[in-house]
């Protein structure tokens, strides 16, 4: 596969807002739709009917997992919405670290990317991210 490493056309950059759009559409109705799983009628029979410190320790792991996914799926959002502010101020495919352009192989792997995949690496090694 060729590392094309180029500005991105008008017709390019709307087809990753329209793939970004997406994403983030489909993320909140993830989200949504574990929200209503994860709180059933069984954990809120749960959380009134707390006997003993089992109940309380399942109520807690719950939580935690909700709260994990939640977490998990907030940060792809921000990735996502960056993304879409930087296509808004046109700067969208440029590394932020070398000011190159990000492969579009991996923008279409990652939409959201940031990092040329070389900077990436290096922030990687060096801890940075």
């Amino acid at each position: 596969m060729s590392k094309t490493r180029r500005a991105l056309t008008k017709e390019e950059i709307l087809e990753f807002k329209e793939m970004l759009e997406k994403k983030r559409d489909e993320i909140w109705q993830d989200i949504r739709n574990e929200l209503k799983s994860r709180v059933s009628e069984e954990y809120h029979s749960l959380i009134n009917d707390v006997n003993d410190e089992e109940d309380l320790a399942q109520i807690d792991l719950q939580e935690e997992v909700i709260l994990g996914v939640l977490e998990a799926r907030k940060k792809e959002l921000e990735a996502i919405n960056h993304a879409l502010w930087r296509i808004e101020h046109g700067e969208y495919g440029r590394c932020l670290e070398c000011e190159d352009w990000i492969c579009l192989e991996r923008l279409k792997v990652r939409p959201w990317a940031v990092y040329c995949l070389p900077c990436k690496e290096e922030l990687e090694r060096l801890g940075k991210i």
